[in-house]
């Protein structure tokens, strides 16, 4: 498959500019999606450049959608979810409170841990077998 970014009405990819602007974009697609959270954690937000953790702020949406079931009865579910808006120049984590945020994020600068981001993504689950 064609990456869309990289593909221009003359495919010629000269300057600098192009180039970076390109990357960005890439890397903007790559961080936009949605992640699976961790019930009672709250989530941070690690800017590298300035070394600042904030708190995130999360906003709940709740949404009612109609289903018919078998009898043609319209059956309602309740579907909340929640929405953050993140940026993306941020490393953004989940912990209990602030005091084990700076915890976490010592040990990322110490290099015990890898990643400083424990969010899961949906399809990953708990393998039993």
């Amino acid at each position: 498959m064609i990456d869309p970014l990289l593909t221009k009405a003359d495919n010629k990819i000269t300057s600098k500019p192009e180039i970076e602007n390109i990357e960005r974009e890439k890397q903007e697609y790559k961080l936009i999606g949605q992640y699976l959270r961790t019930r009672g954690l709250r989530m941070y937000s690690y800017n590298s450049l300035r070394n600042l953790l904030i708190e995130v702020k999360i906003d709940s949406v709740n949404t009612i959608n109609l289903t018919p079931d078998e009898d043609g009865n319209l059956k309602a579910h309740d579907f909340a979810f929640e929405k953050i808006t993140v940026d993306s120049r941020n490393i953004h984590f989940e912990a209990l409170n602030m005091k084990n945020a700076k915890k976490r994020l010592l040990k990322f600068k110490q290099s015990k841990i890898k990643e400083l981001c424990n969010l899961r993504e949906p399809g990953e689950g708990i393998n039993h077998w």
